[in-house]
């Protein structure tokens, strides 16, 4: 596959092209329906094997999956880096249960 150059800026784009032809796809898994159905239907047209389109099918699917995983790691990635707060003093009196 390509090196692909995917930013926020292209993917708002895209978004923004979807909303403007579908109002119900301020839902995210709307718009990943339309981008989906244009892989599909771009793929549909070429003069190539059914087997070959069946593969690259799969190809791009297993390929979402890396950028799905890819992302989400990236996402949770700073919450999770985030230091604990530091250690306060303290005073109790601690007694053993009789």
């Amino acid at each position: 596959m390509s090196e692909l150059k995917l930013s926020h800026e292209l993917v708002n784009e895209l978004t923004a092209i979807v909303k403007k032809h579908d109002d119900k796809a301020d839902d995210p898994g709307v718009t990943s329906q339309y981008l989906c159905a244009v892989v599909g239907f771009l793929l549909g047209q070429q003069d190539m094997p059914t087997e070959r389109k069946k593969s690259l099918v799969d190809e791009l699917g297993a390929f979402m999956q890396h950028v799905v995983d890819d992302v989400s790691r990236q996402h949770q990635a700073p919450a999770a880096s985030t230091p604990p707060p530091p250690p306060q003093d303290a005073f109790g009196i601690w007694k053993p249960k009789s």
